[in-house]
């Protein structure tokens, strides 16, 4: 027996990160669940398991592409709903849509299904509301499970109640389910990013494939669907991943100090692969100058269509104000100026910025004398020195005609 496990392909999400570039990235979306058709030729039918659809009320056009879709697709298909496409009421599974295809079946209730000329018995379990405390695994029992000679297949749509991986899970799995069930592998949807157990005895036979099109930023193994064979009833099974995804999301932290590390950042940004296929986000940090920071404005312009999405961040990257202006511009008065000398003497206990500071030795062993508070000096950083100028600078500028 050789099948094709797919799972959470989210038809229809909206994207909204992505902007202008939304629609772009929903019929990537179409054709990589069309990469994953295209490798049913070799396979005897499909398993979905849970959210093909992003919601219940995606527009009808979506769900007759879906159907023209799998009319070409030749072997049977059999899909469960999950929680974002549940089988409600106004679940989208109800449409008459489905009826003109003869190769899909909707799983409906939670019963053991016998495949056509197949020695193998499916267990699904679909899911009928949003949210579920129940494991809707557990009534799959296998009758006589020493002498069974068929395949058992269990699918379902949640979280493997695994200790320490989510509090709570939202439709709760037993971990050991293939075991406490005897099934030879269960087919889960949920988890975007692709992952597979081992059962007691050291077998991979629970496996998430992961959605087949990154949605967001995290899911470092997604852009999968797996084919899985298994030779008879008790046997490993054997798994093969596909890669069928397009797009791909990356994030990274960068310390921007210098006008050097925003060349470096630039050129690295100009020489990345396939831009058109990357959503890139950096979160910069760190103090920099004022023409280090209006270097770095004109990014955006500059490779405005270049990529899917390039999002430079720069709510933690703080302007270095130039000490002699500042100075220059201190009103009269005890307290601004007392304030400007302490920083300037906290400057002289960071290597990397004592330098700037222009305060004698003998005026900062004074001032030092009149901090009270040892503990001010407990975690100081030349960032947060720079950041109390940045403060106080344009503090000073709000006020100063």
């Amino acid at each position: 027996m050789k099948f094709l496990h797919t799972a959470d392909w989210h038809l229809g999400m909206k994207y909204s990160q992505l902007q202008d570039k939304a629609e772009k990235a929903r019929q990537i979306r179409i054709k990589s669940v069309q990469k994953i058709l295209d490798h049913t030729v070799d396979v005897d039918f499909i398993l979905v398991a849970g959210d093909l659809f992003d919601n219940n009320n995606v527009d009808k056009q979506l769900l007759n592409t879906v159907a023209e879709m799998f009319k070409r697709t030749k072997v049977p298909i059999y899909i469960i709903p999950g929680n974002h496409d549940p089988l409600t009421l106004d679940s989208l599974y109800h449409d008459p849509v489905w009826d003109t295809l003869s190769n899909v079946t909707i799983f409906k209730e939670s019963k053991p299904f016998t495949l056509p000329h197949h020695n193998v018995t499916i267990y699904p379990s679909p899911v009928s509301q949003k949210q579920s405390r129940n494991d809707l695994t557990d009534w799959i029992k296998v009758d006589d499970p020493d002498s069974r000679n068929e395949i058992t297949i269990g699918v379902a749509h949640g979280n493997l109640a695994i200790e320490g991986y989510i509090d709570n899970p939202n439709f709760p799995i037993n971990p050991n389910r293939t075991q406490v069930s005897d099934l030879d592998y269960l087919a889960l949807g949920e988890w975007h990013s692709h992952r597979a157990f081992k059962d007691p005895e050291g077998i991979i036979r629970t496996v998430y494939p992961g959605t087949p099109e990154t949605t967001k930023f995290g899911e470092d193994a997604s852009g999968k669907a797996v084919v899985v064979e298994i030779e008879k009833p008790h046997s490993a099974p054997v798994i093969h991943e596909l890669d069928v995804g397009t797009l791909i999301w990356e994030k990274h932290n960068l310390e921007i100090s210098s006008m050097a590390d925003a060349e470096n950042l630039h050129l690295n940004i100009k020489q990345t692969p396939n831009p058109q296929n990357r959503v890139l986000s950096f979160n910069l940090t760190g103090v920099t100058d004022q023409d280090t920071i209006n270097y770095l404005e004109n990014f955006p312009s500059e490779f405005l269509n270049k990529f899917m999405l390039l999002n430079i961040i720069k709510d933690d990257l703080y302007l270095k104000p130039d000490l002699l202006e500042l100075k220059a511009l201190l009103p009269e008065g005890a307290v601004v100026n007392q304030t400007f000398e302490a920083l300037m003497a906290l400057m002289k206990t960071q290597p990397e910025i004592q330098e700037y500071s222009d305060l004698d030795p003998e005026r900062t062993t004074e001032i030092f004398k009149q901090i009270r508070d040892k503990d001010v000096l407990e975690g100081l950083s030349p960032e947060i020195i720079n950041r109390a100028f940045l403060i106080m600078y344009e503090m000073i500028q709000e006020v100063v005609p």
